[in-house]
């Protein structure tokens, strides 16, 4: 695009406009300003300054000058409809000339001629205001006399319905204001209803066209025709002094007909010179730069008058406002002020098939920030001059060159031509390279995005599941958890515990790339180095869909052996240097990503102890047990406890130690849903949910009230319930006591079987609540003996430590014996867990 060389002068300065109320009216030598505030300016253009500040109760919308320029209509924000007297022709008109200071005059509430809070837009014609005002989605277009006498006389009422695209209402004011219908008369050109004062202020149209456009009635009569553009797009208009007709059945029709539409808001609609004869095209102007131009068609050979024709065009938006002169349109872009030359081919240079063909040449003046434009004037020497109005509130005059100016451009030179030819060639292919390069890049960060998107929904699905967890806790499964089973499995003869986790994915997310399952396992012994026993297993994943499985196997047992219990904790992690692909050209951001480190979400924890490590018996090879391992796995956990150190013997040489646990018959039943009335078959459910919690509701691995097995160490124990019935415990009467009883040669097996037994029935008391049992009332005796028993062990052990802490002579085997004994005595009169 050309630019045209012009220059500009500041002419005034006013405060920062509102861009959709901006408006300038020119009358001679005087400006009318309006800037979206409550002032109106009067600018006199040869003196450069502000003659007169008319004050309005509201911000004003829209202004118009009266026919006979006598009076100034303006719509405020309100919703009323001034009309007040010039300051010229006011009684102190001599001394506001005379002046060099502004007059400030305040408009009353006495101007107001109509109030309407739905007006929209008007204008004056034939003595007649025609306004706009929309109202439950109809747009109601309503004549009256022009003021002369309150109140005003109204003459007609003419609707139209909205459309679909166009969802207002009265409500909708505020929303409509940002794209105000436009109302503009047209006349026929040579009508003697158009005084000289007329037509400056509305666009007139060559008859032909006139006649073709609105109707032969329309032309015969030369009314002059309403023109509206409306938000959404259509180009109504009507006669304004043709009598409307009665239908068939006597109702009034009415006279408004659609035009065309542009389907956008309307900013302009006047008339421009498309000839030598004449003004000859209808044009109006979009928002979003659609150019509509109507002209009649040239005459055919055989003399007959042809039709006119709708040609569209593109300019670029979006447009904010448009004045014409003869030959040319001058749009606002808000970024740059364009001047749109018309211009016509003669039948010997046409290709097309019309004999004339218009087209378009559009050039750039230079300046930006326009948001209002006043009539061009040509002055004497053929230069144009172009009032308009900044967002930031300055006056311009933009002075253009005369036509004969541009008309002596030498052009440019045949044999440079074809090198120009070349360089803008060559400027495509490197703007096609760039674009293809920015079109890649923009499709790695819409995969990147992609991948975030997902990343951020399985974290947000886990972090709400974690935090959540009572819920969850409820019989409800996590949608992503991970569960595991310790199995034992022999290989190159020798057995090993192994810890099988499974990830289940019940989401609706995809786990892809990137994602890794850790499952880090922690020894619970006080005895072991947590940090150098601690262990993590990482395992990638490749894609998991939802409602699929994974299956991964780490061992439990470490470099020093087997340590039980372990706490396993398993969670999912995200690098982040996994949101680009390999082949991504964003080093620096993969960079900055790989030493930010990855996501971590938590998933589920579970513990194994030595109940879960037994071993049944028939479900092994007896030759793979390591006895000779006993000893030294008895003594690693007694010295985990503080109880033995290397050389003391942890065998029981007596006979096996027993440990017993009494727990309410009742309230296992009741958290275990047990419903058989055996005891025998209670006894069983109980040790199977003991043995092999998982297998509930399958298939029992327990089928007698005894279990026979082996403990991770090789020692054999067993593991026995049965139901007693304690009748010195309760007041109430008996109360039926679930007896479980463990023994063993191995005091190691019978401490960590007794700890596990004990964890297993504290997480069945926590997880729910009981329902149907009530609070047992116990024997305060029973209890007073319980508690002399326990405080005669414990002044045992004192006595046993002072000792030991003086430097007695007691040996560290006879500390041990007496430690010993007061263990099995603990646990030989245990209480019962109610």
């Amino acid at each position: 695009m050309d630019a045209v060389r012009c220059s500009v002068e500041y002419l005034s300065e006013f405060s920062d406009c509102q861009s959709h109320s901006v408006r300038i009216i020119q009358d001679g030598t005087n400006l009318f300003l309006a800037s979206g505030h409550r002032d109106v300016f009067v600018f006199n253009v040869q003196e450069r300054r502000v003659t007169t500040v008319m004050q309005f109760d509201a911000s004003v919308t829209n202004l118009a000058l009266s026919e006979d320029k006598y009076r100034l209509y303006a719509l405020c924000a309100n919703g009323g409809l001034y009309c007040t007297p010039l300051p010229q022709l006011s009684s102190s008109s001599v001394l506001v000339n005379k002046s060099p200071d502004r007059v400030l005059d305040i408009v009353s509430d006495d101007s107001i001629v109509l109030k309407n809070v739905s007006l929209q837009a008007f204008t004056i014609v034939e003595k007649i205001l025609v306004t706009l005002s929309l109202h439950k989605s109809i747009w109601s277009f309503d004549l009256y006399e022009e003021p002369g006498s309150r109140p005003l006389r109204k003459l007609a009422c003419f609707q139209v319905a909205t459309v679909n695209s166009c969802r207002l209402n009265t409500t909708d004011k505020e929303k409509s204001v940002n794209c105000p219908p436009v109302l503009t008369c047209i006349y026929p050109k040579g009508s003697t209803s158009v005084s000289a004062q007329q037509s400056d202020l509305h666009p007139y149209l060559e008859p032909r066209l006139f006649r073709l456009l609105f109707g032969v009635d329309a032309s015969l009569v030369n009314s002059p025709i309403i023109l509206c553009g409306l938000p959404d797009g259509r180009i109504c208009c009507f006669p304004l002094l043709v009598p409307t007709l009665a239908g068939p059945r006597g109702e009034q029709r009415s006279p408004i007909r659609v035009l065309q539409s542009l389907e956008q808001p309307i900013v302009f609609i006047g008339t421009c010179v498309s000839g030598e004869h004449g003004p000859q095209c209808l044009i109006a102007v979009g928002q979003r730069g659609k150019l509509l131009m109507v002209r009649s068609k040239q005459a055919s050979s055989e003399a007959k008058e042809a039709d006119y024709s709708f040609n569209e065009h593109s300019v670029r938006g979006p447009v904010l406002c448009v004045c014409v002169d003869d030959k040319r349109l001058y749009y606002s872009t808000l970024n740059d002020l364009h001047v749109l030359q018309f211009t016509t081919i003669s039948s010997s240079e046409a290709t097309g098939t019309e004999s004339q063909q218009q087209t378009l040449t559009s050039d750039s003046l230079g300046v930006c920030r326009v948001v209002a434009l006043a009539q061009p004037y040509t002055n004497p020497t053929g230069s144009v001059q172009l009032l308009g109005m900044s967002l930031s509130g300055r006056l311009l005059r933009v002075n253009l060159p005369q036509a004969s100016e541009k008309g002596n451009v030498s052009r440019l030179p045949s044999s440079l031509a074809g090198q120009r030819v070349k360089d803008l060639l060559a400027s495509i292919g490197n703007i096609w390279e760039r674009a293809e390069s920015l079109k890649h890049k923009l499709q790695e960060k819409n995969e990147s995005l992609k991948r975030l998107n997902q990343v951020i929904n399985v974290c947000s699905l886990l972090l709400d599941t974690h935090g959540n967890e009572k819920k969850f806790n409820m019989g409800t499964k996590h949608p992503i958890n991970c569960h595991g089973v310790a199995r034992w499995s022999s290989l190159l003869q020798r057995d090993s515990l192994t810890l099988t986790c499974v990830l289940e994915n019940s989401s609706g997310c995809t786990l892809e790339h990137g994602w890794t399952l850790c499952i880090q396992v922690h020894p619970l012994s006080q005895y072991s180095n947590i940090e150098s026993s601690s262990r993590t297993y990482s395992f990638p994943l490749r894609k998991l869909d939802s409602n699929q499985k994974l299956d991964v196997t780490i061992p439990l047992e470490s470099v020093d052996g087997l340590s039980l219990p372990v706490k396993v904790y398993c969670s999912l992690t995200f690098s982040l240097a996994n949101l680009f692909s390999p082949e991504a050209s964003s080093p620096g951001v993969s960079q900055l990503l790989t030493e930010t480190g990855s996501i971590s979400a938590p998933l589920n924890s579970l513990t194994v102890d030595w109940l879960d490590a037994l071993r049944l018996e028939g479900s092994f090879s007896h030759g793979n047990i390591r006895h000779d391992s006993v000893t030294d796995g008895i003594q690693a956990f007694l010295r985990a406890r503080g109880a033995l150190t290397k050389d003391s013997d942890t065998t029981s040489k007596s006979g096996p130690v027993a440990v017993v646990i009494r727990v309410s018959s009742e309230l296992l039943k009741a958290k275990l849903h047990i419903s058989v009335t055996s005891s025998s078959e209670t006894c069983t459910s109980v040790l199977n949910w003991l043995v092999s919690p998982e297998a509930i509701g399958q298939k029992k691995s327990v089928q007698s009230p005894v279990v026979c097995a082996y403990s991770p160490d090789g020692c054999s124990v067993k593991i026995m319930a049965k139901e007693v019935t304690l009748g010195d415990l309760c007041s109430e009467g008996p109360l039926e006591v679930m007896e479980i009883r463990v023994e063993s040669t191995s005091v190691a097996a019978v401490c960590g079987l007794h700890h596990a037994i004990l964890r297993r029935l504290q997480v069945l008391l926590r997880d729910s609540t009981v329902k149907g049992c009530h609070a047992k009332q116990l024997k305060a005796q029973s209890l007073c003996e319980a508690v002399r028993h326990v405080e005669s062990l414990y002044k045992d052990l004192q006595d046993a430590q002072n000792q030991a802490a003086l430097g007695g002579t007691m040996t560290t085997n006879k500390s041990s014996e007496i430690l010993f004994r007061i263990f099995l005595q603990l646990r030989a009169n245990p209480l019962v867990i109610l």
